[in-house]
């Protein structure tokens, strides 16, 4: 049975959801694959360009949804890293910034399930505990980019899929096996070599992130929690309407808040677009596509992240920095081919045994 088209968008919103917005590859890797090693018909081509002659033509639309999606979420970061800059507080640049966001996402909502349906949730304690989660992420968020850069950031919110991974046992009494365990071993590796705890002095924004990716995890594990049949609209309207208040709140208490000036609304606006064109591209890209074969596309972001931080603030990560952030990247990587090959395996036998509707 074929699912359709708005259960599609559904599944789709629910995996970008699970995936931390901020994942990258690295530069070094880049290069290896754009070497030219083989040939096909007697041309010499690169393994990237033989891996995208092999896919169908919709995986190659997913991917390039996947990639301008990223992108887009990158590009809304760096704006927020300079208005943070210019002084904006992580509260003030959150409630102008949803001042945007809802409207917009309003705007799209008769494509993403509605608003009725949104509403007729059974779930809303569930959405408000994760809305919350949210509100304190994006915070840690905001202040590390301004304090510690874009690809430091990027780097540290990485082990938020470790997280997810180590917090289901827990509160969804998932059997995690070996492979698992590894991938995790691996990416909290990563950590502690970006970090050098014991040799360098910690930061509080580099805390901040790390408790926000914990967090995340926990947001991670509520979405699970609530299914996938929930309505696509819910994971986000119920989350901008809270933190639009919450943050009004934390703008507007003492009287000082840092009201923006002239192109300084349209830098809000811009991120606004920017993250509900990025929602809606990855929502797209893991429509049409397996999980597997966009989610590492995720990692695009960190050399973004680094590229901004070159170009735009001359910031370049230290050589451990890197090192930490290919650690992550290939456990995350490695986290995701063993969920793939997991899912397969256990289709294959529910299949086999049938537990599925077969066309």
């Amino acid at each position: 049975m074929q699912p359709t088209t708005n259960a599609k968008w559904k599944q789709a919103w629910q995996k970008v959801d699970r995936v931390p917005r901020h994942f990258s590859s690295t530069i070094s890797r880049a290069a290896v694959w754009a070497r030219p090693i083989h040939a096909i018909g007697g041309q010499a081509t690169t393994p990237l360009k033989y891996v995208m002659l092999s896919l169908h033509k919709k995986d190659k639309q997913g991917i390039l949804f996947a990639l301008g999606g990223f992108s887009l979420f990158s590009a809304g970061d760096l704006v927020i890293k300079i208005l943070a800059d210019d002084g904006f507080a992580p509260a003030e640049i959150a409630f102008f910034l949803q001042l945007f966001f809802l409207p917009l996402l309003l705007l799209v909502s008769p494509w993403i399930g509605g608003i009725k349906a949104a509403l007729r949730t059974e779930n809303l304690w569930l959405h408000v505990i994760r809305a919350l989660c949210g509100v304190l992420i994006f915070f840690a968020m905001i202040t590390g980019f301004k304090q510690l850069g874009l690809a430091t950031s990027y780097t540290l919110i990485f082990v938020g899929p470790f997280f997810a991974a180590l917090l289901s046992i827990v509160f969804l009494k998932e059997k995690v096996g070996k492979y698992r365990w590894l991938s995790m071993a691996g990416g909290f590796i990563g950590i502690l070599v970006v970090l050098r705890p014991g040799i360098e002095r910690l930061e509080p924004a580099a805390i901040g992130i790390l408790i926000a990716a914990l967090l995340f995890a926990v947001a991670t594990n509520i979405a699970r929690k609530i299914g996938e049949d929930e309505p696509l609209l819910a994971f986000s309207l119920f989350g901008s309407v809270i933190s639009l208040q919450a943050y009004g709140v934390l703008t507007f208490w003492d009287g000082q808040a840092m009201i923006p000036k002239g192109g300084q609304w349209g830098l809000f606006a811009l991120i606004g677009m920017f993250h509900v064109g990025g929602s809606l591209l990855t929502s797209r890209a893991f429509s049409m596509t397996e999980t597997a074969l966009v989610a590492p596309f995720h990692y695009v972001q960190l050399l973004w992240g680094t590229l901004f931080g070159i170009v735009i603030f001359s910031t370049v990560p230290d050589v451990w920095t890197g090192l930490g952030a290919s650690i992550i990247v290939m456990s995350g990587l490695f986290l995701i081919y063993r969920e793939h090959v997991r899912h397969r395996e256990i289709t294959a036998v529910l299949t086999a045994h049938g537990g599925f509707d077969q066309d």
